[in-house]
């Protein structure tokens, strides 16, 4: 399907009206998180991204080696990439997809999932940035298994 039908029929399942800007994005919110998707013809792709804000003071080596644990083979993001903007040093989700491979049911399967695993991380985030510093959290133990989403 073209990227402008993806979005189209996405829209229609969660009874909003959604369409690409002059940019090539579109945004929408699910429980307080901004999803925004970035039509990128040039790659013939469309990218799902989730801002999950500024990383914690004082624990970045902790919570970067659970990102990077998570990001290892895909285990703890359901194929998404977890990032730091070099720009604004906020943390970030993002997963690209192929809108050819895509019709309108897998990609409100994939944008369901993606949301799934920003919450996951929204979470874990929020956590690095409210415990103590000697409190252990360990994000990398998140897993995928067969018709599951990540667990903690």
């Amino acid at each position: 399907m073209e990227p402008a039908e993806l979005i189209q029929s996405l829209g229609s399942r969660l009874n909003i009206e959604l369409s690409f800007d002059e940019n090539g994005t579109c945004g929408f919110e699910v429980d307080g998180m901004v999803v925004t998707i970035f039509n990128l013809p040039e790659i013939n792709a469309v990218v799902l991204n989730g801002d999950l804000g500024e990383p914690p003071p004082g624990k970045l080596e902790k919570l970067y080696a659970s990102m990077l644990e998570a990001n290892h083979c895909f285990q703890g993001t359901a194929g998404a990439t977890l990032s730091r903007s070099p720009e604004t040093g906020k943390i970030g989700l993002f997963k690209a997809l192929s809108p050819v491979l895509l019709d309108g049911e897998t990609f409100a399967a994939e944008v369901e999932r993606f949301v799934n695993v920003l919450e996951l991380w929204t979470k874990i985030v929020k956590n690095y940035r409210e415990q103590s510093s000697d409190t252990e959290i360990n994000a990398g133990e998140t897993e995928l298994k067969d018709g599951d989403f990540l667990r903690v």
